[in-house]
């Protein structure tokens, strides 16, 4: 839980003090010459200062009042602040393909730059494949180290064992260190993420991040219509899926009015009990099911340190082994479950050469182990996992972020390994 702040002009700074007074705040005396008002309201103090900031202190009870001044002042674009970095997550009601999380980041000067296109679409109103198309277009006309994103994929496979919102909360732990990691020291930044129900985990390194930087951290309810950074996440997030499930449709044989449903829609619950595939890897199956999820205590497979830990003769090392679609620790050869997906969640993304191509790609054809991965590939290579990335199986990257996997051929396995390139942090 932290605090709020606002930039406010002179007209605005008096709408919302006559707001917090009728709802019944107490009137107190500045304390110091940079006050021009502070109001008791709701277990916060609200104080307005002569650089035109409103800072709220913490409190539970303040919530609602928070909405309603989001509400009022917009926007809400602190322009103290150098970058804004928002998050949101599409496609956790849907039974067909991942939930894609995406965080944005946005330099305070190329706010003013940002296409209209944008910054107006409505994100929860229906649009055909061709509309997001277009605006996938637009944005990526527009990335630069100034204005860009990065995005994840969360499989149905995950959905339907782990709980969702501490699958999110370590999605956006990942995005989070990715976007940061560019960023020159000092800078100040505000960084949104949708209340979606976020984690202890997630709040607990957000307030470590806190610390260290000179950046702000704020979850809020609905913020897609309250801060830009997060409309532009859940933009990118959308059109990255409608991508995705325009392939899934036309590749799987599904009706065109069934592939954005949920299972209130009956129509959608009746097409799948007729209907049957041999790799229904796209289609949740836990939706109605009133079954415990896991937690995902996969992460722990791999230590602080970037090493691969063995639950069976418990020991660490740098390398991990792939071998017949399997992961196997190199001392006790035996299989290293949901390694995978610790690795996911730690990096995520794999950089593949000439000699590891055909091997990774293999798995990629006949199994799921890789799945939502990112894959930083050869551009005369990438035509090859084409497919795979526009159904929404991986993605691609033209450049690894700091923290990725290096992979290697060794025998009759694969090696894999953490590694850390500190000329892009």
């Amino acid at each position: 839980m932290y605090g709020r702040t606002w930039k406010l002009n002179g007209n605005k700074s008096k709408e919302i003090r006559g707001y917090l007074l009728r709802k019944g705040g107490i009137e107190e005396s500045p304390t110091n010459p940079y006050e021009l008002w502070r109001i008791k309201l709701k277990g916060s103090t609200f104080v307005y200062y002569t650089s035109g900031k409103l800072y709220s202190t913490q409190s539970e009870e303040a919530e609602e009042i928070w909405k309603e001044i989001d509400s009022l002042v917009g926007d809400n674009l602190d322009l103290s602040k150098d970058y804004f970095i928002g998050f949101d997550e599409v496609g956790k009601g849907e039974v067909f393909g991942p939930i894609i999380t995406c965080g944005v980041l946005i330099k305070r000067d190329y706010i003013s730059q940002i296409p209209s296109e944008l910054k107006t679409p409505d994100t929860k109103k229906s649009h055909d494949f061709e509309y997001w198309g277009r605006i996938l277009s637009i944005i990526n006309k527009h990335i630069s180290d100034v204005f860009f994103y990065a995005i994840d994929l969360i499989q149905p496979r995950e959905i339907d064992r782990f709980n969702i919102n501490q699958l999110l909360d370590l999605s956006y732990t990942k995005l989070i260190k990715r976007l940061m990691e560019g960023l020159p020291l000092g800078v100040e930044a505000r960084v949104v993420i949708d209340d979606y129900g976020v984690g202890e985990g997630l709040k607990k390194f957000l307030e470590k991040e806190s610390k260290e930087s000179n950046f702000e951290y704020i979850f809020a309810i609905d913020s897609e219509d309250k801060f830009l950074e997060v409309k532009l996440a859940s933009l990118i997030a959308k059109a990255h899926r409608e991508r995705i499930l325009k392939f899934l449709q036309e590749t799987y044989g599904i009706p065109r009015n069934l592939i954005k449903g949920n299972m209130s829609n009956k129509k959608l619950e009746l097409f799948l009990v007729n209907y049957s595939h041999i790799d229904s890897w796209f289609i949740r199956k836990s939706f109605g099911n009133k079954v415990k999820k896991e937690k995902p205590s996969f992460y722990n497979l791999i230590s602080e340190e970037g090493k691969f830990r063995c639950f069976f003769c418990g020991k660490e090392n740098n390398e991990a082994f792939l071998r017949n679609y399997k992961f196997v620790c190199p001392f006790c050869d035996k299989e290293m479950k949901d390694l995978d997906l610790a690795m996911k969640y730690h990096s995520g993304v794999i950089k593949v050469d000439k000699e590891s191509f055909e091997p990774i790609l293999e798995v990629i054809k006949n199994s799921h182990l890789l799945d939502g991965f990112g894959f930083v590939v050869d551009h005369a290579l990438k035509g090859y996992f084409i497919y795979y990335e526009n159904i929404g199986r991986i993605l691609t990257l033209d450049k690894p972020p700091s923290k990725y996997i290096t992979s290697r051929v060794k025998g009759d396995v694969v090696v894999f390994s953490l590694f850390r390139n500190v000329d892009n942090i």
